[in-house]
Order: structure tokens, then sequence, then C-alpha cells
């Protein structure tokens, strides 16, 4: 199945029909990929089914996460979409589309998700970063083995993007995962 991003530096992401039944024996080429820091263009069309989550409100959300970066807003202090965000108003506004209301604070987010370990990440669920503070999140939008991508909206100079996750600077301040829970 081919997931179609018009107008950007994104052409597709590219997803096998497979992977979307639970049947699959071979996951691996399961998630969409992206290129490290490419956003996509100002119209994003993509099937929620075409991505590969635990359930159906996070392929809606990851979707939304993914045409909210293709809009090419600005990072703005509270800022709540639908082209301009901060880190938390991207994920609450994400999840909203899904039916799912959080509250547009990081710290809150932390707490109104369910921890859960890396190995267990899956597109949808949120990572944060900076300790007991918690002052920035993310949405992942793609996983393959190791390699995880998010959606952020991450500072004024980096703007609103899908990123790889796992540099040494990832390393150095991520504070742990949560889970969206209904």
């Amino acid at each position: 199945m081919s997931v179609a991003l018009a107008g950007g530096a994104i052409a597709a992401a590219t997803v096998d029909a497979s992977c979307l039944s639970e049947e699959s024996s071979d996951r691996s080429q399961c998630a969409p990929q992206w290129a490290s820091g490419m956003t996509a263009g100002p119209t994003v069309a993509i099937d929620p089914g075409s991505i590969p989550a635990p359930d159906p409100a996070s392929a809606v959300a990851v979707t939304e996460a993914i045409a909210a970066v293709g809009r090419h807003g600005r990072y703005i202090a509270e800022g709540n979409g639908p082209v301009d965000f901060d880190c938390s108003g991207l994920t609450s506004f994400a999840w909203r589309a899904a039916g799912v209301s959080l509250v547009d604070y990081s710290f809150t987010q932390w707490n109104q998700t369910r921890r859960i370990p890396r190995e267990a990440i899956a597109p949808g669920d949120l990572i944060f970063w900076f300790g007991g503070d918690v002052h920035h999140v993310a949405i992942v939008v793609s996983v393959n083995g190791a390699h995880v991508q998010i959606a952020e909206a991450a500072n004024p100079d980096a703007g609103i993007r899908v990123r790889d996750f796992g540099d040494s600077w990832d390393q150095q301040y991520v504070s742990g995962y949560g889970r969206v829970t209904r």
C-alpha cells in the first residue's frame, strides 16, 4: 500500500499491505519511512488505515500529526494548531482528531499517559524529555525495529518536523515513554 504525500520533500511512504494484518509474520517492513528531518508538503493525504499502529485511534493521531507537519507552520509557544504549534499543542491536536482529549501541557500529558518501556513504543505513543519537569513531548509516527521516527514541534529554530529519534541528545535528555489511554 502506498501513501501519497503531495507537494513536498516527501514523495511517498510505503506500507506493505500484509502489515495491516495481525497475521503478518514479518513486520520488519511495516513502518512508513521518511528521511530524517524531512517535512511533508502543504497538502498531505494519508489513509489512517495504512499506519501500522496498535489501534485505530493511534493511527488517526499519527495521520493528523504528519498532516500538521505538512502544513509547514511555525513553532510558537502555546501554539495549538491547526498550522502553528508548540510541542504539547501538536500532540494534543493530533490526539484530539482521534477523539481523545489531552491537556495542552507536556507535564500534564506525562500524567495523562501510562508509562511503557522503550521496547514497547508504537505509533501514537508519546516521548517526553527533561526529567521531573518534563517540558518537551513528541508523538511516535513509525517504528521499525530500533528505528523510531517522531513528529515534533521542536523549537523556533528547528520548527515542526518528522525526525529520527535516538541520537545522543535524545539519549541524554529523554524522560520516558507514554501510551495514551482512553
